[in-house]
């Protein structure tokens, strides 16, 4: 009897466990999943139903395990709304590290927000977010959306960096006559194809995947990430019909969507020509334009129109004297056309880290829009949204991918100017006086183009005197003084320069009896981030090439002289070069110090990786000598 009894007891206990480890527990998860991951795709179903040109529906249900705090991204919902596109329902499931569910929250619980600047009301962004006591910790997230246009065909990323894979399938449904184009990008994995009445049914399947290891500054993860492109053949937005098959085809519905937008009154088109009636040559005029829209014009985000592509016309634009991309390159397109310059829009993607554009594969791979003069001279680029870039300069946002230029003739792809070293630049020059007691006066004076110049006035130019100082210390990385006075140029000035006066205490980093240990200069020359690695993988981005040359000068007072001077170096590889020159000038009781510094590609090749740590590790043990100074 007891044992019946303690039988009973036993199996009532184990049922109980069962009970607290759900199918979700992170336990249940193989040790080669963790390797490397930061969140586990547990189970994942995607399904997408193309009914027709114009309507389809996306349904998914995905099942993670975040491991840490990397992958916290993942405890975010958040989907936008549009006239074309609807979150049509959503749910997100909570369960703790044993896989027993938590929490349950419904679309009606999530925060929905209109977005467009507060200008044009035509989305909403719903969100929410998932608290994490603790890791691991799973959620489950299930939601539809439904579409009533199409231009762009939802993909399938099967594995982003960090993450593996227990299951997932991705399914396509479609009419036969209507079909859909795929393209495998960094996998083989085919779809299994079959054909149900008048439908083609595809479907992609994988298990078991094990996360692929992250590595800083690697680019775009397009690039290496393992992903399906869907593209349509036939595809319809309003009473907008297009063919996507080719780009021709796809540049000339972008082109429709153009027509009667450029629409200047002969007053508007006369005030243009009589603004440019003293400019000889056409890039005159167009400059004349280009400054004249940076100063009257202003941008604002807004997605208006057809899936965010038509834009205002550009007489609404010179009205109220704001547009978003498509809608300020348009409007300088028709203030060119009033002086008779010919130029083109060019559907672009705007990034830090853009999307490939696959030149055998056309979609919609773009989200912003520049403009390009093409028959003056060498060809013109312009960036319409941007108050303070130069004329006919782009910046890392737009330079170096392919983009589709929109002609009469429909679309055509090119590329952008490859961003050069030789036009982003800084050049600091340093004059320290120093006294008897080691303190130090300090005058420097700092200028700037290309891409260092944008930053500075996105950033630095705008803030109060506190903010510009922290912006000195902490993003340029300058030894902190006790006291800082600092002068700014005009935000259109090019090169940007800053005035610093500065004072200090004391000027030296530390010393040792008579011995006085000084930084070369006073800022760090090299400030990119290299990881060291043996095997890497993937290809090494830069922001974009640079060059930075360093003079500092240091003037003692007289009864002291140089016990130590680094050496001067030079360091050279095929894709950067450093040089560093250290001199005593007794007769001016002065020290010279010189650094250059050029990186000339963005993009280091892996092979090349090792080299390029060389280089780092040779460059900062350069910048990481002392002068030593001693008083006779």
């Amino acid at each position: 009897m007891k044992k019946s009894i303690f039988f009973l007891i036993f199996q009532l206990l184990i049922m109980q466990i069962n009970a607290q480890t759900g199918i979700y527990a992170a336990s249940a998860i193989p040790d080669s999943l963790k390797k490397n991951a930061n969140v586990v795709i547990r189970d994942q179903y995607i399904k997408f139903v193309l009914k027709d040109i114009n309507t389809a529906k996306y349904t998914e249900h995905t099942v993670y395990t975040i491991l840490n705090e990397k992958g916290k991204r993942f405890l975010n919902f958040d989907e936008f709304s549009s006239k074309f596109r609807v979150l049509d329902d959503a749910e997100i499931k909570v369960y703790d590290a044993f896989g027993v569910k938590q929490n349950t929250y419904s679309k009606k619980e999530m925060t929905s927000l209109n977005y467009g600047d507060g200008l044009v009301p035509e989305g909403k962004l719903t969100y929410f977010n998932v608290n994490a006591p603790t890791y691991p910790f799973t959620i489950e997230i299930n939601y539809t959306i439904k579409y009533s246009g199409i231009l762009s065909l939802p993909g399938y990323i099967i594995q982003p960096t960090g993450m593996s894979v227990q299951h997932s399938v991705f399914d396509v449904e479609t009419p036969a006559d209507l079909g859909i184009r795929y393209k495998l990008v960094n996998t083989t994995n085919k779809p299994v194809l079959a054909h149900d009445a008048n439908k083609e049914l595809y479907h992609w399947e994988v298990k078991s995947l094990v996360a692929i290891k992250s590595e800083p500054h690697s680019g775009s993860a397009f690039e290496f990430e393992p992903a399906i492109f869907l593209g349509p053949n036939k595809f319809k937005l309003d009473d907008y019909d297009g063919d996507m098959t080719s780009w021709k085809n796809f540049g000339i519905w972008i082109n429709d969507l153009y027509k009667k937008t450029g629409s200047l009154s002969n007053e508007k088109k006369l005030f243009y020509q009589t603004l440019v009636k003293d400019a000889v040559t056409a890039e005159q005029k167009a400059r004349i334009l280009y400054n004249y829209m940076q100063n009257n014009m202003r941008y604002v985000s807004i997605q208006l129109g057809i899936g965010g592509l038509r834009p205002f016309p550009a007489s609404f634009v010179d009205e109220k004297k704001y547009g978003d991309c498509k809608a300020l390159s348009n409007y300088l397109k028709s203030a060119l056309d009033a002086v008779g310059i010919k130029s083109n829009v060019v559907i672009i993607q705007g990034g830090m880290t853009p999307r490939n554009v696959l030149e055998d594969f056309p979609a919609n791979y773009f989200n912003h829009v520049i403009l390009c003069i093409p028959d003056m001279g060498d060809t013109t680029w312009l960036e319409c949204t941007s108050n303070t870039l130069p004329f006919a300069e782009l910046g890392p946002f737009t330079e170096n991918r392919k983009a589709m230029m929109v002609t009469e003739n429909g679309g055509v792809l090119v590329n952008t100017p490859k961003s050069s070293y030789l036009k982003n630049t800084e050049v600091f020059l340093t004059n320290i006086e120093v006294d008897d007691a080691y303190g130090a006066k300090v005058a420097t004076s700092y200028t700037s183009t290309g891409e260092a110049r944008n930053n500075l006035l996105m950033d630095f130019h705008l803030m109060k005197d506190d903010g510009k100082r922290e912006y000195i210390i902490n993003d340029i990385g300058w030894k902190q003084a006790d006291r800082i006075h600092m002068i700014t140029s005009g935000k259109a000035e090019n090169p940007y320069s800053i005035m610093f006066k500065m004072e200090y205490d004391k000027i030296y980093s530390f010393k040792s009896g008579n011995k006085y240990f000084l930084e070369p200069r006073l800022h760090p020359v090299f400030r990119e981030e290299i990881p060291e690695t043996e095997n890497r993988i993937r290809d090494y981005y830069f922001t974009c090439p640079f060059q930075t040359t360093d003079t500092t000068i240091y003037k003692f007072p007289p009864g002291y002289s140089p016990e130590f001077l680094p050496k001067s170096k030079i360091i050279i590889q095929p894709f950067a070069q450093y040089t560093a020159d250290y001199s005593w000038d007794a007769a001016n009781q002065s020290i010279k110090s010189v650094a250059f510094l050029q990186i000339k590609e963005q993009i280091i090749k892996a092979a090349d990786y090792q080299k390029l740590l060389d280089f780092k590790n040779q460059v900062l043990a350069d910048l990481n000598e002392k002068i030593v100074m001693k008083k006779d």
